[in-house]
């Protein structure tokens, strides 16, 4: 069977494509990064536990509900600017994947509550019960990550899909390459983050301990990451290798740009410098994100291109949607300005 007999008919959109992907890209890198915050916080915390070291988990828990509920609503905006521009692959996956897929929201909550529950009901469970609870919750993320790549790389294997014609519904990408080291590649970064965020948290609580920990975990996730990066684009098709390698100038400045200031951020954590490492981080994920939104261009290449799809000019609904933001956003400031002011006692 012809791959491309497989995909549907991409769909008119309102406005020009580039709008929807740069919108992609910004959300996606704010969704990552407080995803990192809250997943790799959980592991460090969870890893620190099971030494006997407790007050980094507790620490950690009383941030993880709130964090997890703004890692999700960040998370559905790069979602539905995917499904803008790439949909006819990516709802493809997404039935491919079947109760694997379906399965996400459930797990998803299942762990949303259990950081609930363990955030507000610490003092009256037991040792084993709260690390039992705090690691089922972790292990609940950790699927939901992996049901993402999984998703993310077979809506671009048009070429993959066959098995669902041979009887094998609800089956998920295991025969691509790539999909290990990629998923491992954002869950090492994950930690790195995480480490990262913990170290924050220590510098804003005046806990030098956090700081050495959180730094310690950072430093050493981003040196193994690099190793996984390098593993992750060997993996790759041979024409996507040589794209990153000079084939593709967008692809390869993106990709240098963000290896020097992964560097640079490095650099600054060895400094022991959270705040400005932390910036370095937001910018690395950035170039990231630029990076893994040319590797799915390459991918879909042969299959699709952007450039193709009709528009309608139905700029309207834009103009709105952006109006909408900038209230929302200044309304958000206004609440976080109060907030504030409320933890010191001014208002």
């Amino acid at each position: 069977m012809n791959p491309a007999s497989l995909i549907p008919l991409a769909e008119p959109i309102p406005v020009h494509w580039a709008w929807f992907d740069v919108l992609l890209i910004v959300t996606f890198t704010a969704h990552v990064l407080f995803m990192n915050a809250m997943l790799g916080s959980a592991v460090i915390g969870l890893a620190q536990a099971t030494r006997g070291r407790d007050g980094l988990i507790r620490a950690v828990g009383m941030k993880l509900p709130p964090l997890l509920a703004l890692t999700i609503n960040l998370g559905v905006a790069p979602l539905l600017f995917l499904q803008v521009n790439y949909g006819n692959f990516d709802y493809v996956s997404s039935v491919l994947m079947g109760g694997w897929w379906l399965a996400v929201v459930f797990v998803l909550l299942f762990s949303y509550y259990g950081f609930y529950v363990y955030k507000f009901k610490y003092e009256t469970m037991g040792k084993a019960t709260r690390l039992a609870l705090f690691g089922s919750s972790v292990l609940g993320l950790l699927y939901v990550a992996f049901m993402f790549s999984n998703n993310m790389t077979l809506m671009l294997r048009p070429e993959g899909w066959q098995p669902y014609f041979d009887g094998y519904g609800g089956f998920l990408n295991w025969r691509d390459p790539a999909i290990y080291p990629r998923f491992l590649h954002m869950m090492v970064g994950t930690v790195a983050v995480g480490g990262l965020f913990v170290a924050l948290l220590g510098r804003h609580k005046n806990n030098e301990e956090f700081v050495a920990i959180g730094l310690w975990w950072f430093i050493r996730a981003t040196i193994v990451n690099l190793a996984v990066g390098v593993w992750f684009l060997m993996a790759l098709p041979n024409r996507l290798l040589l794209a990153f390698m000079g084939g593709s100038l967008p692809a390869t400045l993106t990709l240098v740009a963000g290896l020097l200031s992964a560097g640079v951020m490095l650099y600054a954590g060895f400094k022991g410098d959270p705040r400005r490492t932390a910036v370095w981080a937001a910018i690395t994920v950035f170039f990231m994100a630029c990076t893994r939104h040319w590797l799915r261009t390459l991918y879909l290449e042969p299959w699709f291109k952007i450039e193709t799809v009709p528009v309608t000019n139905q700029y309207g609904s834009f103009y709105l949607f952006l109006g909408f933001v900038a209230v929302g956003g200044g309304l958000v400031a206004y609440m976080l300005k109060l907030y504030f002011k409320s933890r010191q006692g001014r208002a």
